[in-house]
């Protein structure tokens, strides 16, 4: 099977940021840099003349770590063999790669995803051909298999030979819960080989397979995935390192490439208790320009370097972030089924009535009022809300129990639930026409809305869950 060369166009970018930064080369042996605290890896496997680029990359990484008071080893080609490796990664929570990537659908093979020596690490086959990257002598695939501890000696020869044989039955043994985070790696994150403006550009499929495969084996070893093309492995490094308590998802939203407009989730196939997250963005000098996709994340969003899990797994990156949480903490919302908030979901009138009945602990009604909810599990909450005087139904003797909640409405609800005063203040030219105008004045002049832009409440726009979070916010905390 031809297995490619993987001569990276976006290294050569690489290259001139890096030589801009004046850092000098590291050492190429196996050591320790720093004692304490977390262990952090270092892989630099062999890519050629850029290589010396790579390790810059890697002590990028690791004066981070260490200023976080890791331990932090390095195994930089050429002695990136998988003896050296798999003795470094061992109890790491966090591992690093820079090297090749060799991923799965590629230009290479049809039909069959060869697990030996996809989605894993290029390293070297001995520590005395220097750099040298040719996968034929050279330098070795040690794929999904070697890092599972699965091969057997009916896969490639290499990498029987050279990723640990019949001794490796257990590959890799990072600590629980560890980081991988693959820098500058073809297909880790979707991207594949483009040296030619006329190669078709990758498409959301491609790029899926590609990060659910290359995630597969680090997921099953109980580990979480971030892959970049963006030169910030040692900004995710810091993020992870730094802030415990922060959930992967936020801290990947919190990355150089990050783009919420092009992001697609998806539940893993292989684990499906995680998610895997590819985005379509571009990056200035890379693939012609053209959009790729340079920036995923794989595993449980809501998790924490820390080992705690956040309520919801959907919200990483929305603008009400806070707010989801706070509304969370409060006891107000359980979300919307499973792990998730459906920020972005229109709030219902039912589940209006639900979020006020708990944000202001109103007591139970004593009567039915409304004749078309009496299959809605807000119920009791909707003939809480009406006896407590915020609500008359929407006519008829109904409530409309199913009907989103508008702008307008969203504000008479909370003007009223919380006996707001009257404002002499028209803060906004778009709802004169609204019988809600008094109540949108008063919610403004509480400070619980700001409209929806210069001038303008947007008065029959459909209230978010995630928007709904902030106005309950601003009203009650």
């Amino acid at each position: 099977m031809p297995v490619p060369r993987h001569v990276v166009h976006l290294v050569t970018i690489v290259v001139a940021l890096v030589i801009a930064t004046g850092i000098g080369l590291a050492p190429t042996s196996v050591r320790p840099v720093a004692a304490g605290g977390p262990k952090v890896a270092i892989i630099v496997g062999p890519v050629g003349s850029l290589t010396s680029n790579y390790r810059n990359r890697g002590d990028q990484v690791a004066a981070v770590a260490s200023s976080h008071g890791a331990t932090v080893v390095k195994v930089y080609s050429p002695s990136a063999t998988w003896a050296n490796v798999r003795a470094a990664v061992n109890g790491a929570s966090v591992v690093v790669y820079f090297g090749h990537g060799n991923g799965y659908p590629n230009p290479y093979t049809s039909g069959y995803e060869y697990t030996d020596r996809v989605n894993g690490w290029g390293l070297n086959r001995t520590t005395t051909n220097g750099d040298a990257d040719n996968w034929g002598s050279t330098m070795v695939y040690c794929g999904e298999k070697a890092l599972l501890g699965t091969l057997t000696s009916s896969d490639g020869a290499a990498q029987w030979s050279y990723c640990g044989g019949s001794s490796n039955t257990d590959g890799i043994s990072p600590a629980p819960g560890f980081v991988m985070v693959y820098g500058q790696a073809h297909y880790t994150s979707g991207f594949g080989e483009r040296y030619e403006e006329s190669t078709p550009i990758t498409t959301l499929s491609e790029a899926q397979q590609r990060v659910r495969n290359y995630s597969t084996p680090v997921l099953s070893k109980g580990g979480t995935f971030f892959a970049t093309a963006y030169g910030d492995a040692d900004e995710i490094v810091d993020r992870v390192l730094g802030q415990p308590d922060t959930p992967y998802g936020e801290i990947f939203a919190s990355g150089e490439g990050y783009s919420p407009s092009t992001l697609t989730s998806a539940t893993h196939p292989d684990v499906p208790s995680a998610q895997y997250w590819v985005q379509r963005t571009v990056i200035e000098g890379f693939h012609f320009g053209d959009p790729d996709y340079w920036y995923a994340f794989a595993g449980n969003p809501a998790r924490t370097p820390s080992g705690d899990v956040g309520p919801f797994t959907d919200i990483y990156g929305s603008v009400f972030y806070d707010d989801i949480i706070w509304l969370y903490e409060a006891g107000i919302t359980g979300g919307c089924g499973g792990p998730r908030y459906c920020p972005n979901t229109a709030v219902t009138r039912a589940q209006m009535a639900s979020f006020l009945v708990r944000a202001l602990d109103l007591p139970a009604a004593e009567d039915d009022h409304f004749a078309d909810d009496g299959g809605s599990i807000h119920q009791a909450d909707i003939n809480a809300l009406h006896e407590a005087g915020v609500t008359g139904g929407c006519g008829d003797g109904n409530y409309c129990p199913n009907q989103s909640v508008t702008r307008e409405e969203m504000a008479s609800f909370l003007s009223r639930a919380l006996d707001l005063d009257e404002s002499a203040v028209n803060a906004f030219w778009d709802d004169d026409d609204s019988m809600h105008e008094p109540n949108i004045d008063a919610v403004a002049a509480a400070s619980i809305a700001s409209g929806c832009a210069s001038g303008r409440y947007c008065p029959s726009n459909a209230v978010t869950r995630g928007q709904m979070a902030a106005f309950l916010r601003r009203a009650l905390d």
